[in-house]
């Protein structure tokens, strides 16, 4: 099929003369300055932060601390990750000023001189393109055993930025990005780095074209599809903090025992089979007011322990005060008074629970025959040994007279006998558990019937006569420190300068306190501690 198209027809030509010229008059009009600066103007841009990549062009990975560059007067370093300008020679620091990306070479710098040129000088750059990028670092520390809660790794990440990780006290190490654990005992760490990421319609096909992506990483949780997707950190930025224990033989003098006695770490157990271990809880509750006579509730009971003191850290003295133990009440005196005290009062108490051990594991885990009657929480308990002392008495020894004190105090009597004597087979010495302390007394008579009460480690305490019974009280107790009844003295023939001589035994155990104090600068003025007995038996003797 063909179409036909048709012009239109000219009716008649007609010529027209037109004169055409090599000039012909027109009008211009032009627009002009005579002066260059008249509309000059400056603009100011601040910038928050200066972008750039130092690995333009090509594919090749940074090895870390090896950048160093120079804007305006400021000279820039790599350091793990982080950008510092300005390092001081003499001691290594600088100032935090960016971050730098080691696989792609790009380096955000935040902070800088200002009102200076920003013209970039690279001054040192090393790459490479063996040291590829880890997810996952092992090492083992070359000393043994490792304090725990000591350990710091730092890594530069990739994609920019430092991470700083630190093991907790049982050896764990727990990010965002970073999850590992650490042997104490043997020093081996092993750190895996990557991000928990949920897989969705959004990402799937992002996630499943990247190099490392395998189905076999899927995992399900919580009814969800996740996959460790890896962050990618620098090998050579690895760095770790720790602090070991070292172990110096003993001067066998010096420890007071033989050092073949322990054992090589020279680590003691504390816990075995079939020893006596205690579980304690310590606690501290405010009370809501401080009126007389009132009574108040703990919030536990069957407590073992229990002070006041004020908002300082004062003690409440002990008689302003009565404590019932069996139902956790603490009582405060009818004329209980502040006084010097600051408010509010708290009352710090415990409870424990005594039993047999009858296993202990190598993690610490120790077993008792019966089940605990309190509720533990970690951050307030503690599990220790227990020395068994068995019964405890107070009790008079050595009594005997001497014919001059000479400030000896010998347990056997010096220069010839005496004819006076003190009857203590039918008036004997009493003793009680409250007021008695460990000491040797003597009772030097001044003439005929009054004597000086002195103690070997206490000094003169007082003052007394035959006439009426000695009691000389125990400050601390406020319980006579013994009493010698005036029956006993019989009927006379005392000199002066005779004196009664006898020794007391408190209720107590010896126990030897060390205290050890690791290396470090002082964080305190002042420490103190307390050692309480604990007795199964509450008999007022």
């Amino acid at each position: 099929m063909s179409t036909a198209l048709s012009l239109p027809q000219a009716s008649s030509l007609e010529p027209v003369l037109v004169p055409y010229k090599a000039h012909s008059p027109v009008d211009v009009q032009v627009k002009y300055r005579d002066t260059s600066g008249v509309n000059a103007g400056t603009k100011q841009v601040t910038a928050a932060k200066l972008n750039f990549d130092l690995t333009q062009g090509f594919d090749e990975q940074i090895l870390s601390g090896s950048v160093r560059f120079k804007v305006g007067s400021d000279t820039f370093i790599d350091r793990n990750g982080l950008i510092y300008r300005n390092i001081d020679s003499a001691t290594g620091s600088g100032t935090q000023s960016g971050t730098i990306q080691y696989g792609t070479g790009v380096i955000d710098v935040d902070s800088w001189t200002p009102n200076v040129d920003n013209n970039l000088a690279l001054q040192s750059l090393t790459t490479t393109t063996d040291m590829l990028p880890v997810q996952h670092v092992s090492f083992r520390t070359p000393t043994i055993p490792i304090r725990p809660g000591s350990l710091t790794v730092v890594a530069a990440a990739m994609a920019g930025g430092q991470l700083t990780l630190t093991a907790n006290e049982a050896g764990v190490i727990e990010t965002t990005q970073a999850h590992g654990v650490i042997n104490y005992d043997t020093g081996f760490v092993d750190i895996y780095f990557y991000t928990k990421t949920e897989i969705t319609s959004g990402n799937r096909d992002e996630i499943e074209a990247q190099d490392w992506y395998l189905p076999e990483l899927e995992y399900q949780d919580v009814g969800k599809t996740y996959i460790n997707v890896p962050y990618w950190i620098d090998a050579t930025s690895v760095r770790y903090n720790a602090v070991a224990y070292t172990y110096i033989p003993l001067d066998s003098e010096i420890l007071g025992l033989s050092a073949t006695r322990l054992p090589p770490d020279g680590r003691v157990p504390i816990f075995r089979v079939g020893d006596i271990g205690v579980i304690a809880s310590s606690k501290k509750q405010e009370l809501p007011s401080h009126v007389a006579g009132q009574t108040y509730n703990l919030n536990d009971q069957r407590i073992s322990w229990c002070e006041l003191e004020d908002s300082n850290g004062v003690k409440v003295p002990y008689d302003m005060y009565v404590v019932d133990y069996d139902y956790g009440k603490v009582t405060l005196s009818g004329d209980f008074a502040l006084n010097s005290l600051i408010a509010p009062i708290f009352a710090a108490y415990r409870y424990q629970d005594i039993g047999l051990i009858n296993d202990v594991q190598i993690n610490g885990q120790v077993t008792f025959t019966k089940p605990v009657t309190h509720n533990y929480s970690k951050d307030d308990s503690i599990v220790g040994s227990v020395v068994v002392v068995g019964d405890m008495f107070s009790r008079y020894t050595n009594k005997f007279v001497q014919g001059t004190w000479n400030s000896i105090w010998a347990d056997e009597p010096i220069g010839q006998p005496i004819t006076p004597n003190y009857n203590d087979a039918l008036y004997p010495i009493q003793i009680t558990n409250k007021g008695a302390i460990q000491e040797r007394w003597a009772l030097v008579f001044t003439d005929t019937s009054n004597f000086r009460i002195i103690g070997e480690v206490s000094g003169q305490i007082g003052t007394g006569n035959i006439n009426t019974d000695c009691a000389p009280i125990n400050p601390i107790t406020s319980a006579p420190y013994f009493v010698v009844k005036k029956e006993g003295w019989g009927v006379g023939g005392w000199a002066s300068n005779n004196v009664l001589r006898f020794n007391t035994v408190a209720a107590m155990y010896p126990l030897w306190c060390i205290r050890t104090v690791k290396q470090s600068q002082p964080t305190t003025l002042s420490d103190n501690f307390q050692i309480i007995y604990r007795g199964d038996i509450d008999r007022v003797i």
